[in-house]
């Protein structure tokens, strides 16, 4: 049955841990008040008890032995040829789309910079100084406005 309320779930969950040795004073004095009201739970306490009494006196249990015999290899020519055709369909494959782009066009691709949200313009130019360089562009820089002056 499930529990009634929310003090009949923390009940139960005290039943557990007592039935465990894992209760503390006040939580076992708790549990005893509410036992004495709700017979549900006094239910639940007097199952769990005897659950982990029969648990504990049960005679523990020796696995059996684990024998693990190796695998015949099948196939394994076979299998390797089907590696390296893979592998030479993904290399070719990775091969063209760098040689073509990604519209099939033969045009050099521009560099990318990739930067973190909190850079600062300064970090940006700096990472686009080499391209802008290389392009023979003017570099911008910051411009001090007469008013800005502090």
């Amino acid at each position: 049955m499930p529990p009634q309320s929310s003090r009949c779930e923390r009940a139960r969950f005290w039943a557990s841990l007592r039935a465990d040795g894992e209760l503390s004073e006040l939580e076992s004095a708790l549990l005893d008040a509410h036992v004495a009201r709700c017979s549900s739970c006094r239910t639940f306490g007097g199952r769990s008890e005897e659950i982990v009494v029969a648990l504990r006196a049960a005679r523990l249990e020796q696995p059996a032995p684990l024998v693990l015999r190796p695998r015949q290899a099948r196939g394994t020519g076979l299998r390797a040829l089907q590696v390296v055709v893979a592998a030479a369909v993904v290399v070719s494959a990775g091969v063209a789309a760098a040689v073509t782009g990604p519209s099939g066009s033969t045009a050099a691709a521009k560099p990318v910079a990739m930067v973190a949200g909190a850079d600062l313009p300064d970090r940006l130019r700096e990472l686009r100084r080499p391209a802008l360089v290389a392009q023979g562009r003017t570099i911008p820089r910051n411009r001090q406005l007469p008013g800005d002056l502090i």
